[in-house]
């Protein structure tokens, strides 16, 4: 996940509800078991419990 701080990422995330969500973030910093990140979606700073996070995707955007 280190490698991921500072870029724009697609998560598949399942919260402590069991939901599903797929999140565009922007990773922050990686301390211990927690992905602290700015989560496009919610416009708002999150952190995600690494062992939750299903899948990691970069986004590289055309330009």
């Amino acid at each position: 996940m280190q490698n991921y701080i500072g870029k724009l990422v697609q998560l598949i995330y399942i919260d402590r509800k069991r939901q599903v969500s797929i999140r565009e973030v922007r990773v922050l910093s990686v301390q211990g078991n927690r992905l602290k990140a700015y989560c496009m979606t919610a416009k708002a700073p999150r952190v995600f419990n690494i062992d939750s996070i299903v899948d990691v995707e970069l986004i590289r955007r055309a330009g």
